[in-house]
């Protein structure tokens, strides 16, 4: 059965505790030997994040995760890039049936594109208001992510961007 650890004493500070463990393990020579010892701690400054901000921001880090802000852009980006992948996969399918199929099926056909239209339009819709939510919250202008117009993404579809060619 693990040992239970021992607790602070309820008339002692945090920080002379902490003080206290520390010495007591320096002694132990627990800080012997240690990896990269006597070489300087690489720089993890943020250029962007106010002094008192930094060691939150550094404790995020070293546990795996990140700020929220950025890891919601990164959800919004991932959805955003599915949008476009499904939605180019879809044009790409309508237009190899246009020239397959006979005239008198375009109708159902053109029903079914349009309604990818709907579906891609929702999303986007969706997204938009995530992005504005996430404006919001980001610390810079720097960070703000531009609203998606749907047009231009239209307009990039019909060009058949080069990052998205149909399969």
């Amino acid at each position: 059965m693990p040992e239970t650890p021992e607790r602070k004493p309820e008339e002692q500070s945090w920080a002379d505790w902490v003080e206290e463990k520390i010495q007591e393990a320096q002694k132990k020579g627990l800080f012997d030997n240690l990896k990269g010892q006597g070489r300087p701690l690489p720089s993890r400054r943020n250029p962007f994040l106010p002094q008192e901000q930094q060691l939150a921001y550094d404790l995020l880090k070293d546990s795996g995760h990140t700020l929220p802000w950025i890891e919601e852009g990164r959800e919004i980006d991932q959805r955003l890039n599915q949008a476009r992948t499904r939605l180019q996969r879809r044009y790409c399918w309508y237009q190899a049936e246009r020239e397959r199929r006979p005239g008198d099926a375009l109708l159902a056909l053109e029903q079914v594109w349009q309604q990818y239209r709907r579906d891609f339009e929702a999303e986007i819709e969706a997204i938009n208001a995530r992005i504005r939510i996430y404006n919001l919250k980001v610390p810079s202008l720097a960070f703000h992510k531009p609203i998606i117009i749907l047009e231009e993404e239209y307009e990039r579809l019909r060009r058949g961007a080069p990052d998205a060619p149909c399969p």
